[in-house]
């Protein structure tokens, strides 16, 4: 089973799987620039308290990925690691991975929310907890440089989250500035202390196993509905029991949440408001450079240009597992989001990512027309009817080009154009046909520009001073993208 929409072409639809950890962080980052403006000095200090501090840079070592560049002027990017923990106990100094004895503590999500370094956007990667990854042997001194094959959510429940914080480098590359835990038991109290939030089902559900009893349409939840609403696995339209069916519903809450918090109801309320960061800092444990209120505030007035259309919420292309269909592996196309990552670059085959790769330099003029040139195609890349399909593709631009067959064993990478003596100017209108073709001089041919495709030999394109004007078939494969929800859209979109 691959992603939803993954196919040949490979276009990878690849939803939220945004839950209560991020729900919690992102809407406290929100409040907090609020409160430390308007807040007296013993509310602010209270919500410090609350927050629990964890260092793990100890921990970590010195073997680990570069950080994103920074270009001038910029904040530069940043990337935080959201966690979610049923038990609270393993992160406290002497946990596992702080070099005690104490492990456990279920893992119900990681998310990685990753801040442009012109803090124009955001992203926030949801990894499947049931993925496939290299696991290491986090604090345990036995164990040095040694890896594992296991669920990624074994990687906080055993070594906690200095652990968690390693799988991930390990496995993308990415290096992670700050982390923040959040403790489950304090969800329905964020909640209830918002005083409800909405959410969108598009049928009535009745879940005896989470006790989700809500009517089909808009209901505003309480922290107990809110929990089962987004644990249900059962008896929910489009979620049959599987995990990732949850991850649409709960990027729904996700927005409701946000929108929540981040309205004037919430805003314009301090006492609204105080109790809602009250509970939401008694359920963090974070490292350090994000234990207060203030290292909150600044990192939300870094942000604050960002808009709702600028938060993008994706989960890691995945695809099955062989060994085990209850399991998952990361895609191919996983590779692409995660560079896009580590160069603070947009998420691949967005709109942003279009307009920002390089355009086309200008071709030189052709000065030969493709009606006096005679071609032959030879195919070398190892892939059936390649010469046939550039055939007619030139043959469509006025080429004549009466062969087309199989190349000599060995052809070079892409393509080359051999040219008789003389010929130039043809071989560069036919060259014109395949970008980054390579043109070489050939005094044993008379009469015609010969081609041959090697591995990696792109599609004919069109060439500027072509004849007629049918159009050339699409051969290309569509690019990958990563489709993502944005912030802002309507919690009963799908």
């Amino acid at each position: 089973m691959t992603s939803p929409r993954t196919a040949a072409g490979r276009h990878v639809r690849a939803r939220s799987r945004a839950r209560r950890a991020v729900a919690v962080v992102a809407t406290t980052v929100a409040g907090a620039v609020v409160v430390a403006g308007a807040a007296g000095a013993a509310v602010v200090a209270h919500l410090d308290g609350n927050i629990t501090s964890v260092e793990v840079d100890s921990v970590l070592g010195d073997d680990r990925p570069e950080a994103a560049p920074t270009t001038a002027g910029e904040t530069g990017p940043l990337n935080i690691l959201l966690m979610g923990s049923d038990d609270r106990s393993q992160l406290r100094e002497g946990g596992r991975a702080f070099g005690g004895d104490i492990g456990g503590g279920g893992s119900d999500t990681t998310i990685l929310v990753h801040l442009s370094g012109d803090r124009q956007r955001a992203v926030a990667v949801s990894i499947p907890r049931d993925s496939m990854v290299q696991v290491p042997a986090c604090g345990d001194p036995r164990g040095e440089g040694r890896v594992r094959l296991a669920m990624f959510n074994s990687a906080l429940a055993e070594g906690g989250p200095a652990c968690a914080i390693e799988t991930v480098e390990k496995n993308t590359s990415v290096r992670i500035d700050h982390f923040a835990v959040v403790d489950f038991d304090g969800f329905q109290d964020v909640v209830d202390a918002l005083g409800g939030v909405e959410v969108c089902l598009p049928e009535a559900v009745q879940d005896p196993k989470s006790h989700l009893d809500l009517p089909a349409g808009v209901s505003r939840v309480s922290g107990e509905q809110a929990l089962a609403y987004v644990r249900a696995r059962y008896n929910v339209p489009g979620t049959e029991g599987s995990d990732i069916g949850r991850i649409g519903r709960q990027q729904q809450f996700l927005s409701s949440v946000v929108q929540e918090v981040t309205s004037a109801q919430i805003l314009l309320r301090p006492d609204r408001l105080v109790r809602f960061l009250d509970a939401a800092t008694a359920s963090l444990t974070t490292d350090p450079g994000l234990d207060s209120i203030g290292d909150l505030t600044r990192l939300a007035q870094s942000a604050s240009g960002l808009r709702p259309d600028d938060v993008s919420f994706v989960t890691v292309p995945f695809e099955a597992y062989a060994p085990d269909p209850n399991r998952l592996q990361w895609a191919p196309e996983a590779d692409e989001l995660w560079d896009s990552i580590r160069e603070d670059a947009p998420l691949p085959g967005s709109p942003e990512a279009e307009a920002a790769a390089d355009p086309a330099p200008e071709p030189a003029p052709l000065t030969v027309s493709p009606g006096s040139i005679t071609v032959e195609v030879y195919n070398g890349t190892g892939e059936g009817g390649r010469a046939g399909e550039a055939q007619a593709d030139l043959q469509l631009q006025g080429f004549t080009v009466p062969v087309a067959g199989n190349a000599e064993p060995d052809a070079p990478a892409g393509v080359r154009v051999s040219y008789p003596t003389g010929e130039e100017d043809a071989a560069e209108t036919v060259a014109a046909a395949f970008p980054g073709a390579n043109v070489v001089e050939d005094p044993t041919l008379q009469g015609r520009v010969v081609v041959t495709l090697g591995p990696g030999a792109p599609d004919v394109v069109e060439v500027p001073n072509r004849l007629g004007d049918q159009p050339l078939p699409d051969r290309s494969e569509p690019a990958t993208a990563i489709e993502a929800r944005s912030a802002s859209e309507d919690i009963c979109a799908s």
